[in-house]
């Protein structure tokens, strides 16, 4: 009986221990449990964005074998532009040949022409000679209707030639018409060509920015996020070396976004406001972002500390220490 009363006791004694104990596993439980849920609700939205990443890269896989396709249409085109070329060079060379046997010809029958009517004019004077006192001879008038008819032959010819001569111009002419609309289109051809040759080289130097592999989104996702704020870093520099400054800021903010502790961004930004926008109150808040994040060693912290004071002191505000 007094052990059954021992044992109650100790019972009794150690209740509100474990009770207490129980509470306490249980309040750590629900914690872990809502972090985890944060972190998966976090990764959840990760794999979103890199869904929605990959979706802009086939996007950009899409426009390039268009590209590719539409590169290929205009090169067949432009051969097929360069083999009419040819061709009409070479029947406007046919006709320039033509041309030039004809001219010949025509100044051969003007050559016999003039030498005809030389004779005729001979044989009229012998004529007018005769009747005035000579001998009037019966094969002379027969030459001379010969001679005539040989002129109007040679008229004849000449003027078949006249019209030859013509129609060949004219046949040069438009040829000539024909070779300048296809060098038109052959120039054409070739602006297309570079235009779609420049648009793949844009759309391959974007994919060739994005990152390759995109497995084990979970636990490689803060890489991703850091490889993606690089890529907009470098996009920003590369567009601040074009000289394109508003869209460098736009990456530049893009990486801020994905990285808000990247000094070098603020700087860019601050530099871009201040030497190309002269936006000084845009500039002097982004220097004062980039001196919070970045090593005291930077070298452009003298410099970007310069800055602030010159223009605060020139416009009359008060100088942080």
């Amino acid at each position: 009986m007094k052990s059954l009363r021992l044992v109650c006791f100790c019972v009794m004694l150690f209740l509100p221990a474990l009770v207490f104990g129980q509470a306490q596993v249980e309040s750590e439980g629900s914690n872990d449990f809502n972090k985890l849920k944060k972190e998966y609700e976090a990764v959840v939205k990760d794999r979103e964005n890199l869904l929605a990443q990959m979706k802009i890269l086939l996007q950009y896989k899409n426009e390039i074998t268009q590209a590719k396709q539409q590169l290929s249409l205009v090169e067949q085109e432009r051969a097929k532009w360069e083999m009419e070329k040819e061709t009409n060079i070479s029947a406007n060379k046919r006709l320039q040949s033509v041309n030039d046997h004809l001219i010949s010809k025509l100044d051969n029958l003007q050559a016999d022409l003039f030498q005809v009517q030389s004779e005729r004019d001979e044989m009229r004077k012998t004529l007018s000679k005769s009747k005035a006192g000579y001998i009037i001879v019966d094969d002379l008038n027969k030459k001379i209707k010969e001679q005539e008819k040989e002129i109007s032959r040679l008229e004849s010819n000449l003027a078949k030639m006249q019209k030859e001569v013509d129609s060949a111009s004219d046949q040069i002419a438009k040829a000539e018409a024909t070779a300048d609309v296809l060098r038109n289109q052959v120039k054409e051809v070739k602006d297309k060509y570079k235009k779609s040759v420049t648009t793949n080289k844009k759309l391959e130097h974007k994919i060739n920015r994005q990152p390759k592999e995109y497995a084990e989104i979970a636990r490689e996702n803060k890489i991703l996020v850091k490889r993606t704020a690089l890529m907009h870093y470098n996009l920003g520099v590369f567009y601040s070396e074009k000289k394109e400054y508003t869209r460098a800021i736009a990456e530049f903010e893009k990486t801020i976004e994905l990285n808000p502790e990247d000094p070098q961004a603020y700087f860019n930004l601050g530099l871009i406001y201040a030497e190309q926008f002269e936006d000084r109150s845009k500039a002097i808040s982004r220097f004062q972002k980039f001196l919070m994040l970045t090593k005291k060693e930077d070298q452009d912290v003298d410099w970007v500390k310069k800055y602030i004071l010159t223009w605060q002191t020139w416009e009359g505000k008060a100088v942080s220490k």
